[in-house]
């Protein structure tokens, strides 16, 4: 029988003594297992079999060999084909330069450690024991960073306490001073990344699970062998879904809010999940071969967030209405049309029992100028609201697709020979006789259709006598909003809010966006107010400013939105300011100059000094104040620009 071939990679169990004064930095250096009398397994008897370990015990006051740092120890096997989600902001290798026996070092150290950073300890006290493992690790970084031709800066760093002072001489001039504050979180040194084993793409197939949307997948291989014994464990599978939805009514995102976990445990047909930064994560047996997972009602979803943190949420009267508006335009992208200030006015001009010829449609659709007839529809002429055959974008498309999307029907004017009033009927309801709507006798309608034109009434919705209960700047905000964050947002319509032991009035937002995480890992939330040209009120601002403090900050970022389909008054501007927290950016003002456009900034960006494009909503929070709050107009000769015009 012949042997088992040597392992290709070859490991180092290095051993110490309880009493040993760098026994905790050691552990945090090179790793090691429990004994097999604490958790009735024995790694160590493993490890040193298949991977031929050596023994190398530590004396309590011996020197660490100059080697060490790159021996293959158990600290290294469980970082084995472990990847990076992300880079940190720091990510030096180098030193901690600390004191063994200092807790708060021990603990600095430890989670640089575990943010997987290429870092050894040193304590100029214990240069007997540490001295040539620094040197030789120094003079290693040194060479790799001459033959990468980097940035010293950008390769060597020596992390420690704040206050700590680094002496050149034990490291050098070539080194980046790291300063630490009370622990490792604290400030932007360090974000440490997730590690995972492995990423694969699966393809889903969808159905339904009690009404609501599930999605399932196959478990390809995982990263394990196949032994029964390891039957017994579990892993955590990350799952990420691409966005999907069902008429928008709930979507297969999870926003990372732990305090959910017992919420998005329902959403899988699985015993365990917990809130991840890039989806859920769920606790599953090594033997199981599929997931599924069911997806998350909007409104539902929006009530949970904001009960968690002391108020009761839901939808409204209008907020139903706006959300069918949506649907019945094909999504808030189909919302687009309503940019077009044309549109707006065509809706509100006239009332639902009034109608109206096409060549009125199309005049009020494309602005026509009254002293010289012509259209001043320019600005949305690059507008894509539907495919069409190349060209620029007529009010004639305009109106099509209006009447494709039922906002409006088409009929025919005429007039009773009995009592003599006119009276409109729709198209599907026309035949050689009709019936009068006023007085009930029915007649040929035959003699009236010569030169007859086609009249349009609102329809559905926008037949309503309520304005849609302002459900249109609702939608037109939603819409930019979808645009900006790149269709990565969860949106819903007009909630009402309640305290539930949250430190609020009871108010109504018109609607709640939930975006993606921030640069500080925050969940980006928005209530805010739309209006058409009614006034933003300081009882508005007020309640909002209540509800967005009621979140906890490091878990949510709210921001408030004001938007209107005209123009701010400089009253406005200042109530709407107040709204402003003392540190930081969360008020955003949207006025027609911002909806009108695709690119939210695009005319802004022509008045002031700004920064042109947006991708989140902080971003909006930035360009609010470089528009609003402490403008800076570009010089356009010698006209100062009005930042509402």
């Amino acid at each position: 029988m012949k042997d088992k071939p040597e392992p290709a990679v070859k490991t180092t169990l290095f051993g110490w003594g309880h009493d040993n004064p760098l026994g905790l930095i050691f552990l945090a250096l090179f790793g090691a297992y429990p004994a097999n009398a604490e958790i009735g397994k024995d790694y160590a008897q493993l490890v040193s079999k298949n991977l031929k370990a050596s023994q190398a015990e530590i004396a309590t006051e011996g020197a660490v060999p100059a080697d060490a740092y790159h021996l293959v120890t158990a600290s290294e096997i469980s970082s084995f084909e472990l990847q990076r989600n992300r880079t940190p902001r720091w990510n030096q290798a180098g030193f901690y330069l600390g004191t063994a026996n200092e807790f708060s070092d021990i603990v600095n150290f430890w989670n640089l450690r575990a943010a997987d950073l290429d870092v050894i300890f040193f304590d100029p006290a214990a240069q007997a024991r540490l001295g040539a493992l620094k040197d030789a690790y120094l003079a290693a970084l040194r060479e790799n960073r001459r033959r990468l031709v980097v940035d010293p800066g950008d390769y060597m760093g020596v992390w420690h306490r704040e206050g700590t002072q680094v002496d050149p001489a034990l490291f050098g001039e070539d080194i980046m001073s790291l300063s630490l504050g009370e622990g490792v979180s604290s400030g932007s040194a360090l974000r440490p990344p997730i590690m995972y084993i492995d990423e694969q793409t699966v393809l889903g197939s969808v159905d339904d699970f009690d009404g609501t949307p599930s999605l399932s997948c196959e478990l390809r291989s995982k990263p394990y062998y196949d032994e029964p014994l390891l039957h017994d464990q579990s892993l955590i599978i990350g799952v990420r879904p691409y966005s999907y939805s069902r008429g928008e009514e709930s979507v297969f995102k999870y926003p990372h809010i732990p305090e959910l976990n017992g919420y998005y445990r329902g959403r899988f047909i699985l015993d365990e999940a917990r809130s991840e930064e890039d989806g859920l994560g769920a606790v599953a047996e090594v033997t199981k071969n599929s997931l599924t997972l069911r997806a998350v009602p909007i409104r539902e979803l929006v009530s949970q967030i904001f009960g968690k943190f002391g108020m009761k949420a839901e939808t409204s009267e209008p907020g139903r209405i706006a959300w069918r508006l949506i649907q019945q335009m094909g999504g808030v992208q189909g919302c687009r049309v309503f940019k077009i200030a044309g549109v707006r006015k065509l809706i509100e001009k006239y009332k639902p029992l009034h109608s109206f010829t096409r060549s009125d449609a199309i005049q009020t659709i494309g602005q026509n100028d009254p002293a010289t007839g012509r259209p001043q529809f320019e600005p949305y002429d690059q507008l894509y609201i539907e495919r069409r055959k190349g060209g620029k974008l007529t009010p004639q498309n305009v109106f099509d697709f209006l009447l494709k999307k039922g906002v409006f029907r088409v009929g025919i004017n005429f007039r009773c020979p009995n009592c003599e009033l006119p009276f409109w009927k729709p198209l599907d309801d026309i035949a050689t006789e009709v019936t009068c709507e006023l007085c009930g006798q029915r007649f040929n309608v035959t003699t009236q259709l010569k030169d007859r034109d086609w009249a349009y009434r609102r329809s559905g919705l926008f037949g309503r006598e309520d304005h849609q209960e302002g459900a249109i700047p609702v939608a037109l905000t939603l819409q930019q909003i979808d645009t900006v964050l790149h269709s990565g947002a969860i949106s819903m319509t007009a909630t009402k809010v309640e305290p539930a032991g949250a430190s609020i009035a009871a108010c109504e937002t018109d609607f709640v966006v939930i975006g993606e995480k921030d640069y500080h890992d925050e969940v980006e939330l928005a209530i805010g107010e739309a209006k058409s040209s009614g006034e933003i009120s300081a009882e508005d601002v007020e309640h909002l400013a209540q509800v967005a403090e009621a979140f906890p900050k490091k878990r949510i970022r709210p921001f408030i939105i004001f938007s209107k389909t005209g123009l701010f008054s400089p009253e406005e501007i200042a109530r709407c300011r107040a709204a402003q927290p003392r540190a930081g950016l969360r008020v955003i003002l949207l006025s027609s100059r911002e909806l009108e456009p695709y690119f939210v900034y695009e005319r802004a960006a022509k008045e002031f000094e700004m920064k042109r494009t947006a991708i989140s909503l902080e971003d909006l929070a930035r360009g609010t104040h470089d528009i609003y709050f402490d403008p800076k107009p570009k010089r356009m000769g010698a006209v100062r620009v009005d930042p509402n015009q």
